[in-house]
């Protein structure tokens, strides 16, 4: 999966090329749910599938299963990333 014109091979690429954008569109268009399945992380891609597309909590519950701040940027969270 590609994000930020990066390559995710892992959770933590994900979250330091975090962009709010792309990850919306790559779990509307499926590719986020393959993408976690391929890497193992399949709790989460439950947890993808299990999200109704018309969820108005969707932001929400896409930051709680990455385990990311509400009160974050996308820059805040790119530079976490890089700090771990």
């Amino acid at each position: 999966m590609l994000m930020n014109g990066e390559v995710l091979t892992n959770l933590a690429d994900l979250k330091r090329c975090f962009c709010l954008d792309e990850l919306l569109y790559s779990y509307y268009n499926g590719e986020l749910e393959i993408f976690l399945n391929k890497i193992g992380e399949h709790e989460k891609a439950e947890k993808i599938r299990n999200i109704s597309k018309s969820n108005a909590m969707l932001l929400i519950r896409l930051y709680e299963i990455f385990g990311l701040d509400l009160n974050m940027s996308e820059e805040e969270i790119r530079e976490s990333a890089i700090l771990k």
